[in-house]
């Protein structure tokens, strides 16, 4: 009597099929292969042991419905825009004729970047950034050139390029590319950075530092700021120890030799020497070069905890500079108070937080770096103009992310915004378990 087989379990195609994997390309032979491989749990480790243990509201709901994050994501950005409206109405209805004109101007920007921000959100980031990844880069590059060449001054500095009744900043742009740049560039050259780190590393570094050279002719902040991305981006994605230490000292003595020797750089206008001798010096020039920075701590100061009213700040018309846009915390400091600029800072806060969450459980590697690139240009703008009008920094001129006027940076925030969404749109539930 033989032993009967057993019969082989019967499945569907339903249950035999693979899970659908995002696939933008197809090889020689016809083979589909996907553009980036998944999000492995090694891999998205090294993010999730800093955020995956923080609580957070409502975290058993978001994991069943990953569109609670897009509302969180969403929403306060839509806040912090409106909060901007009316900050921008407060520092310019004074000055003029038409006292709406500012802020029917920033409203246009606005709506345009709203629009921007539900149309990238609802494209696929993998498709969308494989082919405009490089044609960005390249383009806002030329778009650089061009502003040195054709620019429109202003207050003695080249930065627009005007078309027709529009001008816009192209190192604004830039920033946003940078962003997708080196997040496509760490993810293809992922695995080669423990075997030739070194050309890896030029490589990034003439990448970063050809636009950031352009910038820093006219705008010095601005080009700083731009390094200062590619520093942090390239920490976020590089696995290496070796290399964090190495780009570690490498900034420290960069910024050491920039602090002692800024006198000799050729390429430093006679205001920017100014500005950093008044950070070094602050009562050597307090009514020359430091003026701005002492009406912004006196601001600050006299808002107290809950400031003088809405639109009832003095300082704004009593010489403070660019109120509207470098300048514009200490005027929410006078106006409302602490408590304000402690409101605002945690709303800043609770969107990097929920960036930096999607960045944990992205589908793959290239959403991860793109959001961690997201975060790191909205913090550094954010550190950056606190730290110049407490007097922590020189002099930088950089903007306040959706708070200040300016329509080619709120653009372009929003739209990083969109690209943030699109991601969280790619991950599945089983992803944040």
């Amino acid at each position: 009597m033989t032993a009967r087989t057993p019969r082989r379990k019967e499945t569907s195609g339903a249950q035999q099929r693979e899970p659908r994997v995002r696939r933008t390309g197809r090889t020689a032979g016809g083979k589909v292969e996907p553009l980036y491989p998944r999000q492995t749990k090694g891999a998205r480790s090294r993010w999730s042991r800093i955020f995956e243990a923080v609580p957070c509201v409502g975290k058993e709901q978001w994991k069943r419905n990953r569109r609670h994050m897009n509302g969180y994501v969403f929403w306060v950005t839509v806040i912090l825009v409106l909060f901007g409206l009316a900050m921008v109405y407060s520092t310019t209805s004074f000055a003029g004729d038409e006292p709406l004109s500012g802020v029917k101007k920033q409203a246009v920007f606005a709506l345009v970047g709203l629009c921007a921000m539900l149309l990238l959100s609802r494209l696929d980031y993998h498709r969308l950034l494989c082919l405009s990844w490089c044609q960005l880069y390249t383009l806002s590059t030329v778009l650089l050139v061009a502003t040195l060449v054709f620019g429109r001054s202003s207050h003695g500095r080249t930065r627009w390029i005007r078309l027709g009744p529009v001008s816009f900043q192209p190192s604004e742009l830039m920033k946003t590319a940078l962003v997708l740049f080196f997040a496509v560039y760490l993810v293809n050259y992922y695995y080669s950075f423990s075997k030739t780190p070194k050309r890896v590393f030029w490589m990034m570094a003439v990448f970063g530092g050809i636009p950031a050279g352009l910038i820093a002719f006219q705008n010095l902040s601005t080009g700083l700021l731009l390094g200062a991305m590619v520093f942090l981006i390239t920490l976020l994605g590089v696995k290496d120890n070796r290399m964090h230490l190495g780009l570690a000292i490498a900034g420290a003595a960069l910024f050491f030799f920039a602090v002692h020797y800024y006198k000799k750089f050729p390429f430093l206008h006679p205001y920017q020497i100014a500005r950093i001798e008044s950070w070094l010096n602050p009562d050597a020039n307090a009514n020359g070069s430091g003026f701005q920075v002492r009406l912004g701590k006196y601001a600050i100061s006299a808002g107290g905890w809950f400031g003088a009213g809405f639109g009832r700040g003095v300082v704004k018309q009593n010489g403070l500079p660019e109120p509207s846009t470098d300048f514009i915390f200490p005027v929410i400091g006078e106006e409302l108070g602490m408590v304000g600029m402690s409101v605002l800072i945690l709303l800043y806060a609770m969107l990097l937080f929920c960036i930096l969450r999607i960045a944990c459980h992205a589908p793959d590697r290239y959403g991860a770096l793109l959001c961690g690139g997201v975060a790191v240009h909205i913090l550094l703008h954010i550190v950056m103009h606190v730290a110049v009008v407490t007097g922590l920094m020189p002099n930088t001129g950089v903007t306040l992310p959706f708070i200040s006027s300016g329509g080619t940076s709120l653009v372009s925030f929003m739209g990083e915004i969109g690209l943030v969404l699109a991601v969280s749109r790619g991950m599945r539930p089983e992803q944040l378990t």
